[in-house]
Order: structure tokens, then C-alpha cells, then sequence
């Protein structure tokens, strides 16, 4: 635990506590069938030798009605179609005719205004003689309504002929094709075309490729793209094959633009007696009415074997879920209209992140946040960057931090302060319709759910130099993507309303540190489009401004850090000695006196380089003028011990664990701890806990030994918890107990008291001193404390966390504060001198026990902080005491 603030690079260890574990779901698996063209009907025309010719194409929109070109209503001799097939792949064999539904079509509804002559209203609907049944390889397509085509590949698929000059296709082929839009299109499509007199129409969609197109035979059929929801793929219409040029040569095909002529669809239906309506074909409604048959996506596919998939639902992209660090911005009520699109980031239990243009509505600065948890926070100060100017550039320094008053209970997410992102995977946080994002495994919705609430889908990182971008965020990026920017993006495109990204929330990442997972964000959204699936969508990167968020949340150790780089930037100067050697007495200006000792021997010197102080080498580059009191003296008796104990007892810590392996809990054998006791006559009372740290002392608190009239005289050891094992217990006599000479009972600083036994203790299997935590700067993260019923588990706590949440500061460096890895509403409460452990493991049973901290005292709840004496602090006196 460092002792004092820093930019959190390791969060896990500030909020071991709040960790959580992952669950994995497991695969399952089912036939694979022909979902992917399940919409698609052949049309045909029965000859008199009871043949069918096969020249059109259709899609199903209706149970019983195919959309289809409104030039497939006739042939050349004027007859119309009578038949429609579909579930089948080859219309010209029965090798796969397991599913195909044959239908007969019993009525042919054109567009009124479309005319054979012309290429104008090119659509046509074909009532079937029943509703088709629905089935996963049979089912209506959705209607694409938006008049923007923001696809870059849309799909074709038909019978139609391979080539120009070519047969038919025995087989249904599919193409991907790019949209193109119409003023691209006049190159190829001019006013002089034959049907053509006025040219391309609004209602005209043009689609092609350099290799692939639709050709004669494809007529009617589909131009589509399939849009994810529930990990399925539904179908949507965008047109419908219209005409063109020679096939396979380069040119782009026109198609029927479907979203021209919903209204006519839906009043269509509607005069032929069908209950459609315009809700029936609004893109959720219709994804969710045969969500339960369509394809899934394809990385939920784990595997295809002949006529069998399976399937992992941990693969599918959408979740559902909010990010619990995610805060709600809010404005007046007064302010209008209403902004309800900007969210923050949790960075730390007092400052929330968001964007610099959430900073501001309509002139006014957000007044509060809502946390996740519900509870609603006022924003004390807002905070933008100093080099955001939207005039110059929108998308470019668009952070602010908003800083709350005090603390709040939610964790805060752990900020990714690394140049480069570990994985490439990670989620967003968005908004969408309840019922589009459930995984499902092949079930029929009967129930809609309209509720928008949080998802947080996964997604992919992008290079910046491969992120393309729609041209309406292009022209506010003047200077193009920098290292300020996280672009990502995922394959597939949404079904509209499954997920609107949040502005400010994060893109954050659960990773797995000290046995725990936490979130990471490595950033925050900036724009995009339904979270970055199809097209790209970018985020504000944390890490790039990484020192103007320090400048902001902790300004002292800004200014320190400022300081430190100024000093280093002046080298310090070496001076070399020729005539001086080992054990020669040396000089530094200022009249500091030292001897020519070798570099071990002088700790001390390091910190003057660091200072940039003057330092002399004495003839060889490893004896060094050490000043005398830099110089670091032989280890005394106690100091070898306390230095040596890892080594020094390990064989008894095997011995413990060839013992104790089934004969007993190894937490029931405490080997270090000790119990502290008054001996009265043929009485003893065991009032307080101690920790062996030698052979030759005990470390307890004062505040447990003050309040007694006598100092206690003995201590019992090597039978705590175990009193079945009575030939274990050692008690021996009190020599001395010494309080730390600055302890005070009042305020409970120096909450120390060391006492030295009058006989050493005989170190054996059950009784031998533990090891000294001697780092003074970092407390290990998994620590316990000793209690009735075991040991619990406590959690090491920031200096500046500490200070936040006491009214007086923590200026004293011996004294910090730790939270119980507890939870619940019964009491934990703890005697003041428990030890506070850290067991560092070799392997499963057999470990170094370490002593870390000495509790003091607390509330007995289990969310309050306690206050610990650390170990590291008070060696230096252990030393002095037991020399």
C-alpha cells in the first residue's frame, strides 16, 4: 500500500474488497439448418407439360405474401406466375427436399403507378393460397424504413444466370455488393436508357461489384443486409432486383428501394384483409415476432459438422447490463430543453470524468450526478480541459471531471493509465430495448418489453489508422484520429434501438488481479453509432491525459512529481580519488566526514545521487566516501534474526506441514501467536493477543496492557486454539514490557508494547516466531486478521482513502487504516494487538507467515475502517529494545 496518493495503477489493490468472480456458461449445440435464406421464394411458371420455369425471384414479408419486381407479374407471352417454392437451395433436385414449402399464388398485386414500359415502381406483391409455416427455414424478412443506406455491403441472392451468356444456377447463389448512390449511378444509368426517360428516382437503388451482380433469373429478388439482436440475424429488406446492365461485367444493378414503398406494402395488406399495420413492421417488432427461428450470429457458432452446429452463448456479442460506474449527468430542471444523453465515469469515490461538451448545457454546469445505486450526488466543481475549443475541433481535449463533495459508497472503476490497451476485446456501455439483447436459444417471444435499460455489449479495438469513420464525424476531425482516441467497432450491424452508446460512460474491461476481477476503463465514449457495431464508433483514451487528470484530482503529488523531474534534470557530479582506498578517511563540502567504504556498505549514497548531490569514488567504482552516518554498521544479533527468519525456519514450516496434513487444520495451529496473562497465585487470566517476533519477545498494543493495575508476567504460546493439544503449550515468564515511549492512550497513536520473555522461547513445530512485513512502503493486498472463529480477511486502504473518510487526517506514517474483506450486517469485532498476517504460499499448504500490522481499534461493522499500527514503522525500535 503506498503511503501516499497516487494515480491508481493498481486499483485492484485499493478495492481488493469489491472484487468479484465470473461465471461461464456452458456450449450446447442443434441441427444446423437453411436459415440463412429462409426468406427467399423461386417463382415460377407451370408449363402445359406440367414443368415449372423458375425465372423470377421474391422474398417473403407476410406469412402469405411475397414481395417480388412488378415485372415478374408476366412473362413475355403475358402469363402470370402460378407458383412460389420455398426452403429449398436447389430448386432443380429433390436430393435436399426436406423442408421446401410449395405454394401456389392465388392473386398479383403491382404497383399502380408501374407500367411495363418503364423501370419506374418496379415493385409487386403475390398473395399465396395459406400462410406459409413458419419454420427455421421458412420465415418472413423484415422491411429496411430508412431511406439512408449506411451498409457498405448489402447481399444478393437468387437462380438466376451465372454470367452473361450463362445458364441458369441450379443452386441459390448469394453476392455482396456496395451500395452506390444515384448521382454515381447517372454514369452508368442516363436518361436515354430505354425505360429511363427521367432517369434514376429517389425510389432506385443502385448496388454493384467489380466481379459479382445480379443477372436474368434474379429478378424479384432480394437485396438485403441482416442486422443482429438476441445473437440472431434477422434479414432485412433494403430492395428489390429491379434491372441492368449485361451481368458480370463491372456494372451496377438497380434495385427497388423497399423503404420508397413501405406505405404501400402496409395499405396493400391492409385492403387484402391482413391485420399489418405499421407497428408490425417497425424493425423490433418484426426481429422479435420470428426471433426464435432465425440464425445465430456467427461467433456464438463454436463449431458446423455436416448438418449440426454448436453453439456458446459466453461468444455472443450482446449483454445486458450497466456499468456500476457509470453516473447519469444532470442539469436544473429549470434548464431546457432536457439533456438526457450525457453520462460520467466513476474515477475515483469523489471525481467522475465525462466529456468536456456534457460539461455545459445551454450555458449552465451540471448541478448533479445519479450514481448507479441510485443515490443523487451535487457537483461541487466542474473542471474543464484547458485546451478543449469546440470551434477548433470537437472531438479533440474532450474531458472534464466533475468533483463531488464527499466520497460516495460506489467503487469507482480502475483507470488504465498504460500506453498500449492488453486486449483487444473489450465492452461499451450503451442503452437499448430490453428485449433485443436476451440470448435466445430458439424460443418464441410472446411478450414484448419496451424498457430501455443499460447493455454493455462487447466490442473490438480498431487502429486509428484503419478507422473509418462516417463522413458526418470526419468533418469535426480536422486533424484526424490522435492518441487521444480509442476507435472500435464490431462486424455486425443492429437492429435499430438495440444499443444507442452513452456519451461519458466508459469502455472498460473486467480483468483478473489478486484472485479477483475488477473494471478497467480504458476510456470514455465520445461518438458513434449504436455502440460501434457495423461502422466504427471512437472514445476519449484516459491514458493520454493521464497528467492533466493528476493535475486535477491530486494537485500535490503534480507539483512534487514537477519538482522531482527539475532535479533530476541536473545530473549529479562524480569525482574520482585516485589517491584514496578502502578504509581512508574522506570529505564533502559543508564538513561532512565520512570513510571509503564499499557500495553495499553505503545505502545512503543512491539517495545523494538522487539528490544531485556531489559524490566521490574512492580509486575503484565499488568503494565509494560513504558520510559516517550513512554508513551502515554490522547486523546486531536481533537484526540477523529478524533478517534471516524466512530461512532460519523453514524447516520447521515443512516439518508443521508433514505433520498437520490430516491430523489437523492447519488454521487451528497457530504457531506465532501468543496469549498475554496475569498470574495470580495458581490463576491465570489470558486478557489480550500477542505475535511471537523472536525468540526472546512478544509485540501486543498498549491500549490492551494499560488499562490493567499490574503489567502482565507471562505468556502462554503454541496451544492457541487447540486445547486438545495441551503438551504444546509453552508459558513463559514476563522479563520486561516496554510501551513505545511515545504511545498515547487518548488518541491511541503508538499503539506498540513490546514484551521481552525472561527465557527465550525453544523454536519447535508448534512454536516459533513469525516473520516482520519490513517493507515500508506497500502492505501485500491479501491480509487477515486473527479473530474468535479464524482468521478474516482485511483489506489495505490508501493514505488519501484513509484521509477522506476521517475528519482528522492521518499524519503519523506508523498509523493507517484498513477495511474488513467482510460483509454483512453482524459485527465483526476485533481484539486490539490481533495480528494481521500476510502468508506467503510455496505451495498449497506450506507457507512464510508474515506480520504485517498490530490492530488497534475500530467499529465492529463491517464496512467501518480500522485503525492498524504497520510493522515496517516500529523495527527500528524492536531493535533498540531487544539489543
Amino acid at each position: 500500500m503506498l503511503l501516499i496518493a497516487v494515480l491508481p495503477y493498481d486499483c485492484h489493490t485499493r478495492n481488493w474488497k469489491d472484487g468479484f468472480e465470473g461465471l461461464v456458461a456452458p456450449a450446447y449445440g442443434q441441427p444446423a439448418l437453411l436459415r440463412e435464406f429462409a426468406h427467399i421464394a423461386a417463382i415460377g411458371w407451370t408449363g402445359t407439360d406440367g414443368k415449372i420455369n423458375w425465372a423470377c425471384g421474391g422474398s417473403l414479408i407476410w406469412e402469405n405474401f411475397i414481395l417480388t419486381a412488378a415485372h415478374c407479374a408476366a412473362n413475355d407471352e403475358d402469363v402470370a406466375p402460378d407458383v412460389a417454392r420455398m426452403g429449398d437451395l436447389n430448386i432443380y433436385s429433390d436430393e435436399d427436399d426436406e423442408f421446401p414449402q410449395q405454394l401456389r399464388i392465388v392473386k398479383i398485386i403491382r404497383h399502380q403507378q408501374h407500367r411495363y414500359s418503364a423501370k419506374y415502381y418496379d415493385v409487386a406483391l403475390m398473395q399465396l393460397e395459406k400462410n406459409i409455416i413458419v419454420h427455421e427455414t421458412v420465415a418472413p424478412a423484415c422491411l429496411w424504413l430508412e431511406d439512408e443506406v449506411r451498409f457498405p455491403k448489402l447481399f444478393a441472392a437468387g437462380w438466376g444466370k451465372t454470367g452473361f451468356g450463362e445458364d441458369k444456377t441450379k443452386i441459390l447463389l448469394k453476392v455482396d455488393l456496395t451500395p452506390m448512390n444515384n448521382t454515381e449511378c447517372t454514369r452508368f444509368y442516363t436518361s436515354s436508357e430505354r425505360g429511363l426517360r427521367n432517369g434514376l428516382h429517389a425510389h432506385h437503388l443502385c448496388a454493384g461489384d467489380e466481379k459479382m451482380d445480379t443477372c436474368p433469373g434474379d429478378s424479384g429478388g432480394p437485396l438485403h443486409v441482416k442486422l443482429l439482436h438476441n445473437a440472431k440475424m434477422t434479414p432485412f429488406l433494403v430492395g428489390v432486383t429491379s434491372f441492368g446492365k449485361p451481368c458480370g461485367q463491372a456494372n451496377p444493378g438497380v434495385y427497388a428501394r423497399v423503404s420508397s414503398f413501405v406505405d404501400w406494402i402496409i395499405e396493400t395488406l391492409q385492403q387484402e384483409g391482413e391485420s399489418a399495420s405499421e407497428y408490425s413492421f417497425r424493425p423490433w417488432s418484426c426481429a422479435l415476432r420470428y426471433v426464435h427461428v432465425r440464425e445465430y450470429e456467427d461467433d456464438v457458432v463454436v463449431s458446423r459438422s455436416h448438418n449440426y452446429e454448436t453453439y456458446n452463448s459466453d461468444n455472443a456479442h450482446l449483454v445486458s447490463g450497466d456499468s456500476p460506474q457509470r453516473v447519469e449527468i444532470m442539469w436544473d430542471r429549470s434548464v431546457g430543453p432536457l439533456r438526457e444523453n450525457c453520462s460520467g465515469t466513476l474515477i475515483e469515490r469523489d471525481a467522475v470524468a465525462t466529456l468536456a461538451e456534457c460539461a455545459s448545457h445551454m450555458g449552465v454546469r451540471p448541478t448533479r450526478v445519479k450514481l448507479s445505486n441510485g443515490n443523487f450526488i451535487n457537483v461541487s466543481e466542474t473542471i474543464v480541459h484547458p485546451q478543449y475549443n469546440p470551434a477548433k475541433g470537437a472531438y479533440y481535449n474532450n474531458i472534464a471531471i466533475l468533483k463531488l463533495p464527499f466520497p460516495v459508497s460506489v467503487v469507482p472503476t480502475c483507470v488504465w493509465y498504460n500506453d498500449s490497451i492488453p486486449d483487444p476485446q473489450f465492452e461499451v456501455i450503451g442503452k437499448g430495448r430490453a428485449d433485443l439483447t436476451p440470448y435466445n436459444r430458439d424460443e418464441r417471444i410472446t411478450i414484448v418489453d419496451p424498457r430501455i435499460i443499460g447493455i454493455s455489449p462487447r466490442t473490438t479495438l480498431q487502429s486509428n489508422s484503419e478507422c473509418r469513420l462516417a463522413e458526418q464525424y470526419r468533418a469535426l476531425l480536422g486533424k484526424g484520429l490522435q492518441a487521444e482516441h480509442i476507435c472500435f467497432q464490431n462486424k455486425p450491424f443492429l437492429v435499430p434501438d438495440t444499443c444507442d452508446q452513452q456519451l461519458g460512460a466508459p469502455i472498460e474491461r473486467e480483468m483478473w488481479r489478486f484472485s479477483r476481477y475488477f473494471n478497467y476503463a480504458y476510456g470514455m465514449n465520445l461518438f458513434g453509432r449504436d455502440c460501434g457495431f457495423g461502422e466504427p464508433a471512437v472514445a476519449v483514451r484516459f491514458n493520454a491525459h493521464k497528467d492533466w487528470i493528476e493535475s486535477v484530482l491530486l494537485p500535490e503529488v503534480a507539483n512534487q512529481r514537477t519538482k522531482n523531474n527539475a532535479t533530476r534534470s541536473r545530473d549529479s557530479v562524480i569525482f574520482i580519488n585516485p589517491d584514496l582506498v578502502l578504509n581512508d578517511r574522506c570529505s564533502y563540502e559543508g564538513g561532512v566526514e565520512g570513510v571509503c567504504v564499499l557500495h553495499d556498505n553505503c545505502p545512503g549514497i543512491r539517495q545523494r545521487m538522487e539528490n544531485s548531490d556531489p559524490v566521490i569514488l574512492c580509486s575503484k567504482g565499488s568503494v565509494v566516501c560513504c558520510p559516517q552516518q550513512a554508513i551502515k554498521s554490522p547486523p546486531s544479533a536481533i537484526e540477523k534474526e529478524f533478517n534471516e527468519c524466512e530461512q532460519r525456519y523453514a524447516h520447521l514450516r515443512k516439518q508443521r506441514q508433514q505433520r498437520w496434513n490430516g491430523f489437523q487444520p492447519l488454521k487451528n495451529r497457530l504457531p506465532h501467536v501468543a496469549e498475554v496473562g496475569w498470574e495470580d497465585g495458581s490463576q491465570i487470566q489470558f486478557q489480550c493477543i500477542g505475535y511471537l517476533i523472536s525468540t526472546r519477545a512478544v509485540v501486543t498494543s498498549a491500549s490492551c496492557l494499560a488499562p490493567n493495575e499490574y503489567l502482565p508476567n507471562v505468556v502462554r504460546i503454541g496451544g492457541f486454539q487447540s486445547a486438545q493439544f495441551a503438551t504444546d503449550i509453552a508459558i513463559i515468564p514476563i522479563e520486561s514490557t516496554k510501551y513505545h515511549p511515545e504511545f498515547n492512550m487518548s488518541t491511541y497513536e503508538n499503539n506498540i508494547a513490546l514484551l521481552k520473555l525472561a527465557s527465550p522461547v525453544q523454536p519447535t513445530v508448534t512454536t516459533f516466531p513469525g516473520c516482520l512485513w519490513q517493507n515500508t512502503t506497500h502492505n501485500p493486498v491479501e491480509a487477515r486478521i486473527l479473530s474468535g472463529d479464524g482468521f478474516h480477511p482485511i483489506h489495505p486502504m490508501y493514505l488519501r482513502d484513509c484521509n477522506a473518510r476521517f475528519a482528522k487526517p492521518f499524519t503519523n506514517p506508523h498509523i493507517t487504516c484498513m477495511v474488513p474483506g467482510v460483509s454483512g450486517t453482524r459485527e465483526y469485532c476485533y481484539p486490539a494487538g490481533a495480528p494481521i498476517i500476510y502468508r506467503k504460499f510455496e505451495d498449497t499448504n506450506l507457507f512464510t507467515e508474515y506480520l504485517v500490522n498490530i490492530y488497534s481499534h475500530g467499529r465492529c461493522n463491517s464496512t467501518s475502517l480500522r485503525i492498524v499500527h504497520r510493522i515496517a514503522m516500529y523495527i527500528d525500535w524492536f531493535k533498540e529494545v531487544l539489543a
